[in-house]
């Protein structure tokens, strides 16, 4: 396993590869190297936070008035770890002199994107003490400034944590729709699965996009649900949420009577390939349970036992579920 030098370099070299261009084309290798070893994934989210924290140093009015003269980034920044290392260093530094007593600007101001991959599921912190939780194949955009706290859920399912700002609202925007609250925990997911929302703690107020000064449109009370049709429109009135439509952040799904091709559906979002069918109509086969949807092979056996299906898998591996 490499010492603490060598995952310091290598988190670095993969920094500048996962916020380059070509970020996606590495993905499936990055998420191989952070998962190989624990001391990469710390390296790397130290990284990050140090990064984020810089970005928001840089928007604060200290960070303006620094009369230092523009530099070219190096064409080798990525390759180039102890260079980075040491740039690194430097913020570190300014931000431990920026954040002393009386010295401090407002150190929420943020702009950052955070992803996971598929089958993956992470908590990031804010730098207001808030949180948010990824689903997998999840992306957020923060947006933190003088007067408003937002996030854009892009893509994906979040779960937020809302720490109160009595000056600055927290704003999360999803499928032309903007959730607020002063203190909360709620749920949102993102179109095309559907965009809803779930409040776990808290009220929520619900406005267009771009109407934030208009009264709320909707409300949600603290345990309710409510999902919207494409057009914005709520498909039904605020509902009491699904038994266990929580714990999706510890890796587990809960269906009640859902029918088959809406649980592979949600399923094979943490997995690909996923499961498939071996009919269109075992689609309306309803299930009952919870279910986590990862190892893949485990869940197909577990969805065939409780419906008295069989699982088939081609040379490929690829796993279908038929009819005995």
């Amino acid at each position: 396993m490499p010492g603490g030098e060598d995952a310091r370099e290598e988190a670095t070299r993969w920094w500048g590869r996962m916020h380059g261009p070509h970020a996606e084309e590495s993905r499936a290798e990055f998420e191989r190297w952070r998962a190989a070893d624990p001391r990469n994934a710390a390296e790397y989210a130290a990284l990050e936070r140090t990064w984020t924290l810089a970005e928001g140093l840089g928007a604060t009015a200290v960070g303006r008035d620094r009369s230092l003269k523009p530099q070219p980034r190096p064409l080798a920044w990525a390759t180039a770890p102890r260079l980075a290392l040491a740039a690194a260093a430097m913020i570190v530094i300014a931000l431990f002199v920026t954040l002393q007593p009386g010295r401090n600007p407002n150190l929420s101001l943020v702009s950052v994107a955070h992803a996971t991959s598929v089958g993956e599921i992470r908590t990031v912190k804010l730098p207001d003490g808030s949180s948010v939780t990824l689903d997998t194949d999840t992306r957020v955009e923060v947006a933190f400034d003088e007067k408003v706290r937002k996030v854009r859920l892009q893509r994906g399912r979040a779960r937020f944590d809302i720490r109160p700002d009595p000056a600055r609202p927290f704003l999360v925007e999803a499928g032309g729709k903007v959730v607020s609250a002063p203190e909360a925990d709620f749920d949102v997911q993102a179109p095309p699965a559907g965009l809803s929302v779930v409040s776990l703690r808290g009220a929520l107020e619900v406005r267009r996009t771009g109407d934030m000064d208009a009264p709320a449109d909707l409300r949600i009370q603290p345990g309710q649900a409510m999902r919207f049709a494409a057009s914005g429109e709520p498909l039904a009135p605020a509902g009491p949420a699904g038994k266990g439509s929580d714990q999706w952040v510890s890796g587990m799904l809960v269906f009640h009577g859902a029918p088959l091709s809406a649980v592979l559906e949600e399923t094979n979002r943490y997995a690909s390939p996923g499961i498939a069918l071996g009919e269109p109509s075992l689609g309306a086969v309803k299930v009952t349970g919870a279910f986590r949807p990862l190892p893949v092979d485990q869940l197909a056996a577990s969805l065939a036992a409780a419906l008295e299906l069989r699982v088939r898998r081609d040379a490929n591996g690829n796993l279908t579920l038929v009819r005995p």
